[in-house]
């Protein structure tokens, strides 16, 4: 009865030389991951020193240096740990994974014996992603605008799926741990920056995704196109009245130039104070919403001063 137990003890009485590995096992950059492994020798050897080489930097069969892992050796890799033992199990963990460690590796034995020394093929195939946020929304191209329907999924071009992860907006966690969050309606206050990682590992972040929600109905948007509008308004009324009075001023050139520049200046003077009473208002009322317009709007008008043959412009700046 003894003996029946042991025959079905692995790695230690079997007769067959071998190696098993997991299927390819794709990862996340920044994550840990462990290598399942076994292996099996006859019984007669005692295993002596344990190895894991990777086959971009060990080609063949792992049989000399270098290796990533070596039991024999003073001092390994940090983020490499060999979980296993000397008898049947030859797992390796490897912490904090990135591209460079995307390879095919394996795992070689040696026992007391010359001739007792084996390398498993064809070992395992190791592939190094990173997370990657995506979008997909009801409005087919364009700006996104309040009230449409989207999603934002946290994927990695990998064949398994990924079941929890931790999403960030503006590089603060919040408390969202499906891959996909869904905006039924979405608002102008969703617009941010959005990433996210596996579960307890942060060093897996992804990329952020900018998403920005455009408010057209903002009384501050509606304030903005108005200020324009109001700013044209009294540039193409200062134009016309100093062609009117340029007409009547003809045979005063120095009363003409005097006049035609405290009428812009008295203007330009007027329509800048609204424009600031205006926005004082607005900030009091919409303090809430910020806006970045691409830079303040200018418009220069020009009055022109005869002299002889001679033409002088004076520019005013309207904000």
């Amino acid at each position: 009865m003894l003996r029946i137990i042991l025959l079905l003890l692995p790695g230690v009485l079997s007769s067959k030389w071998d190696v098993k590995y997991s299927d390819p096992i794709c990862l996340v950059r920044g994550s840990t991951v462990s290598i399942p492994c076994t292996f099996t020798y006859p019984q007669d050897k005692t295993v002596e020193q344990v190895l894991w080489c990777s086959m971009s930097t060990n080609s063949g069969k792992c049989e000399s240096e270098p290796y990533v892992y070596d039991s024999n050796a003073p001092k390994n890799a940090e983020n490499l740990q060999y979980t296993g033992d000397k008898t049947s199990n030859c797992s390796l963990l490897i912490s904090n994974i990135n591209f460079t460690s995307s390879d095919v590796y394996k795992f070689r034995f040696k026992t007391n014996s010359e001739t007792g020394r084996w390398t498993g093929e064809p070992g395992v195939q190791i592939e190094v992603k990173d997370l990657k946020v995506s979008m997909t929304s009801s409005r087919e191209n364009g700006t996104i605008k309040v009230g449409d329907s989207l999603n934002l999924t946290c994927r990695v071009n990998c064949s398994g799926k990924l079941t929890e992860v931790q999403w960030f907006k503006n590089g603060e966690p919040i408390h969202q741990s499906d891959p996909i969050i869904t905006f039924s309606s979405v608002t102008s206050q969703d617009s941010g920056n959005y990433s996210c990682s596996m579960r307890n590992f942060k060093t897996t972040l992804s990329e952020e995704f900018r998403l920005y929600v455009e408010d057209s109905s903002s009384p501050t948007t509606f304030f903005i196109i108005g200020l324009s509008l109001f700013s044209l308004l009294f540039i193409i009324a200062a134009v016309i009245l100093i062609t009117r009075r340029k007409t009547k001023n003809q045979g005063n050139p120095d009363e003409e130039d005097r006049t035609q520049t405290e009428t812009v200046t008295h203007i330009g003077h007027t329509s800048l104070q609204r424009a600031e009473d205006v926005l004082q208002d607005e900030e009091i009322q919409y303090g809430f919403i910020i806006i970045k317009p691409k830079g303040p709007a200018q418009e220069t008008t020009r009055t022109e001063h005869q002299n002889e043959d001679e033409t002088i412009y004076s520019a005013v700046t309207n904000g």
